[in-house]
């Protein structure tokens, strides 16, 4: 390995992606904090904001899986067809090719979200699909 190589970030250092609120997601801020354009590493480690009204629309990664740990907030998860509450110390599973989608309820609290892609240095290397709209009506069913 290079003596230049990179071991460590400090979240501060890093900038938020250029993210466009658009039909599958919006109310959102990210940084990634390990791989593409941090520190080199097979996989993406990323940590992600949702203001209150905040989601990331249904969709799915066909070429990775992703692990997401909940450090702040309330909200809902959609994985397939059940519905999770969202809270500090969740952590979740998605497995490649599994629909799944986020949303922040709260009227005043973000939720703060830390995830890792394998495989992936960055989300565009996830294979994302939009697969449409949160589900009108949604309701918690675990």
């Amino acid at each position: 390995m290079p003596s230049h190589q990179k071991y460590m970030v400090n979240y501060e250092e890093i900038k938020d992606l250029p993210l466009v609120c658009r039909e599958d997601f919006a109310g959102n801020s990210a940084r990634i904090l390990i791989g593409a354009g941090s520190i080199n590493a097979p996989g993406c480690m990323f940590r992600a904001t949702f203001q209150p009204g905040g989601f990331h629309a249904t969709h799915l990664h066909t070429k990775c899986d992703e692990f997401v740990y909940i450090l702040s907030g309330h909200g809902l998860k959609g994985v397939k067809d059940k519905v999770y509450e969202l809270r500090a110390g969740c952590a979740y599973y998605l497995p490649r090719g599994v629909a799944h989608w986020m949303l922040n309820t709260h009227p005043t609290e973000s939720i703060q979200v830390v995830g890792f892609y394998p495989n992936s240095s960055d989300f565009d290397g996830t294979g994302y699909e939009y697969l449409g709209p949160i589900p009108e009506g949604v309701k918690k069913t675990e």
